[in-house]
């Protein structure tokens, strides 16, 4: 038996592979209707969509076949992706390459194979539309012709796929980037609100009212800030560019968030203690921030006249946050399946703030999509903790 060798680009081919995002999925109706189309043309009882990954092939549709895979050393379809046509092999008991081939010697029996690669836009052969028989034979010029313009129809429905993919993600992207501007603007325009309400409580001067005003701007600053590091975030996960990870310190960070918001700390007569040492993180400057800025408001949204402590520490080769409060604790009918995008078991503040549920599942998601996690614990009547972690920015 004879194993194909790797094809040039091999690297290139198996990430043209890949971006499919087929592998393994499930069977779709289309594609089996195609094998079965084509086996009925070329009239064989086994045909199939292979795909060749670095150690196998795999059956994306299959008649006649009992196996969703076999080992790449033993596929026919790992020869045959070295062609720019039609492989047939009319009797593989008489050919070298095949004749002690376990698939030969024992099921499926092969005795004919006529392989036509699938070959992507870019020119890569990532697996076959095979068609099989247990008896010698060969394929007539018709059929020839329907088993090439069969395996184009497969290539382009692989194409159709994705883009219907892309389209979803980015219909699941902008109704999440909706929700969460609508989450994230409430903390800076209720920033705005507590200067306002603290000026009309106190009946302020007008030189008062004026020392008031580069607060509102640094809101108002805050607030394009947090737009525009959303909306970064939305066009790089929608076009999936790899993080803009850098050195951050948590420490000038997290003051950064608590200078900004303070007027909702002082409405809710809340007291933030900032202990996070000097630790320097490698991340996202957009994704650190959001997680610090949605743990230390949610401290603030659910506790009044309190303690809110920030902490930071080094374990493991990572920098461990924690955001603690002493407010009244999270209900065990809450705090299950709190990170989860469909909860909707949502609580006001304790001044009748809203929520949209969306923060925490999107703390969780910034924090592993850096390489940490996200986790809490909580006591009834004695307060919540948030940690999260970061990777530990090397000096």
């Amino acid at each position: 038996m004879k194993i194909a060798e790797k094809p040039e680009h091999e690297e290139e081919r198996i990430l043209a592979l890949r971006e499919y995002s087929i592998l393994d999925s499930e069977a779709e109706k289309i594609f089996d209707e195609i094998v079965t189309l084509a086996s009925f043309i070329c009239e064989t009882p086994i045909s199939a969509i292979t795909l060749i990954d670095e150690n196998r092939q795999w059956f994306k549709a299959k008649v006649g076949l009992d196996d969703s895979e076999t080992p790449r050393d033993v596929a026919f379809c790992a020869h045959a992706i070295h062609q720019n046509d039609i492989m047939i092999v009319r009797d593989a008991t008489k050919d070298d390459r095949f004749h002690d081939n376990p698939l030969v010697l024992d099921k499926p029996d092969i005795r004919f194979y006529a392989g036509m690669p699938l070959i992507t836009p870019s020119g890569f052969k990532i697996g076959t539309l095979c068609v099989i028989d247990t008896k010698p034979k060969d394929l007539t010029e018709k059929q020839h012709f329907a088993l090439r313009v069969l395996s184009n129809q497969v290539i382009k429905l692989f194409e159709l796929r994705r883009k219907n993919d892309a389209l979803e993600k980015i219909h699941e992207m902008h109704n999440r980037l909706l929700s969460i501007i609508g989450h994230d603007l409430r903390g800076p325009i209720n920033s705005i609100d507590g200067l306002l309400l603290l000026a009309e409580k106190y009946k302020l001067t007008v030189e008062e009212y004026t020392e008031l005003i580069p607060k509102m701007r640094q809101m108002i600053d805050t607030t394009n800030n947090l737009l525009l590091n959303l909306l970064h975030w939305s066009r790089s996960h929608i076009e999936g560019k790899t993080l803009d990870k850098e050195g951050l310190s948590l420490k000038i960070l997290s003051q950064n968030i608590l200078n900004a918001h303070a007027p909702l700390f002082e409405v809710k007569k809340n007291t933030v203690v900032n202990k996070i040492q000097d630790h320097h993180v490698l991340g996202d400057r957009n994704m650190t921030e959001f997680i610090l800025r949605n743990l230390i408001l949610n401290a603030n949204k659910f506790m009044g006249s309190g303690l809110i402590t920030l902490t930071s520490k080094m374990i493991n080769g990572k920098i461990e946050v924690c955001i603690a409060d002493t407010g009244s604790g999270i209900a065990d009918d809450i705090s299950t399946g709190i990170f989860a995008w469909g909860n909707k078991k949502r609580i006001d503040g304790t001044n009748g703030e809203k929520g949209s549920g969306l923060g925490l599942p999107m703390c969780k998601e910034f924090a592993e999509q850096q390489g940490g996690k996200l986790w809490f614990t909580t006591e009834i009547s004695k307060g919540t903790s948030f940690h999260f972690t970061l990777p530990k920015k090397e000096i």
